[in-house]
């Protein structure tokens, strides 16, 4: 799942967290709805402003909340290895962006749980908080109403219904007896279930007059629909290529040297290799790469009096030939490109193609129907 537009918080423990657009409308919904109902009804004689202050700040420390909840898993990752990349906060709460599957069940196990047991250990803190502060005023109020979201936010997330964490348990325990792509698509279809189960209970909302609740239930379950979907298809397509390494597949090519021209490019290197980017080696010693689409922009009568070194740019990103097909793929999409120069040790051994990494994975998925 990709956040394209988010606002930038802070890094914690060396990880990002970002705040998605769509955060603003829950927060005032959150905000209104304490404020206008919660509230008064349980705290009356206050202003509205006053309830206004106390539904913000409410609405600001669920979403805190759900923040430890996503850098417990985080946390647990990191700890095997696992990179993650961000952290968003977002419309339906938050999302660790974990970049990798985890290596092992036990793993993807203690991942999965460590958010609802963050969650249950605030909510237990709250618990006591409101035990040894029992007065009858609003911080009494907020301090239930932190207490009752972060055991919902716990129980709502133990749901064995993929991709919540429930679903990820589910998974780690058919993995431990089968295999990966069979574990996700038996959590992955229970996720599915579940969220046609609240698309249903949005309609008999909708049947008993409550709109505002079949909007939520129905766009949740909408979300966790096509969340559960394309989790089952990224994991399928991971187990896939990784199963592969890069020199298997990749195209070996000369580089072209810092005092090479363009005509030499396009006369030689490109009719024989045709490759949409050449690695150079530059004078430095370092590797830069060349652009097939920059050298036609230069007009053809000066290719021989221009080197390729002026349109040539610092390399800055590659594979190894002992990485695996997934994490080039992944480097392909996250800077949109359709090959990858394949380095190793500051030597040039060749080109791995998007195109190549796609009829691999037609392959397999041909065969699977």
């Amino acid at each position: 799942m990709e956040f394209a537009k988010s606002i930038p918080l802070f890094r914690v423990f060396g990880i990002q967290v970002n705040l998605d657009y769509s955060w603003f409308i829950v927060f005032f919904l959150i905000t209104y709805t304490l404020a206008e109902y919660f509230y008064p009804y349980y705290y009356p004689n206050h202003s509205f402003l006053t309830y206004l202050f106390f539904g913000a700040i409410s609405a600001i420390l669920l979403f805190v909340s759900v923040l430890l909840h996503e850098l417990a898993h985080s946390l647990v990752a990191k700890h095997y290895g696992i990179p993650v990349k961000n952290i968003n906060l977002f419309i339906f709460g938050g999302v660790a962006m974990i970049e990798e599957e985890a290596p092992s069940p036990k793993v993807e196990f203690l991942i999965a749980i460590a958010g609802p047991i963050c969650s249950f250990i605030l909510g237990t803190i709250f618990f006591l908080l409101a035990y040894f502060y029992p007065q009858d005023d609003l911080l009494n109020g907020l301090i239930n109403y932190l207490m009752y979201v972060n055991f919902a936010i716990a129980l709502f997330n133990l749901v064995p219904a993929f991709p919540l964490d429930g679903g990820r348990i589910l998974r780690s325990i058919i993995w431990a007896k089968k295999d990966i792509i069979t574990a996700t698509k038996v959590s992955a279809f229970t996720g599915k279930a579940f969220a046609y189960f609240l698309m249903l209970l949005g309609a008999l909302s909708v049947l008993q007059g409550s709109l505002i609740n079949a909007v939520w239930y129905f766009f949740l379950g909408w979300f966790l629909k096509n969340a559960a979907e394309v989790s089952y298809e990224q994991t399928k397509l991971s187990v896939i290529l990784s199963q592969y390494k890069v020199e298997r597949f990749m195209r070996t090519i000369k580089p072209l040297l810092y005092n090479d021209t363009i005509y030499t490019l396009m006369t030689y290197y490109y009719p024989f290799y045709r490759s949409n980017i050449f690695p150079v080696i530059g004078n430095d010693g370092n590797i830069y790469v060349v652009s097939v689409k920059d050298a036609m922009k230069i007009p053809q009568h000066l290719w021989e009096k221009t080197s390729v070194m002026e349109i040539a740019k610092p390399l800055k990103v590659y594979v190894s030939p002992y990485d695996s097909l997934f994490k080039a793929l992944k480097l392909m999409n996250k800077y949109q490109l359709d090959e990858l120069p394949v380095i190793y040790n500051n030597a040039v051994l060749g080109i791995i193609r998007r195109v190549d990494i796609e009829n691999l994975l037609e392959k397999y998925l041909t065969e699977e129907k």
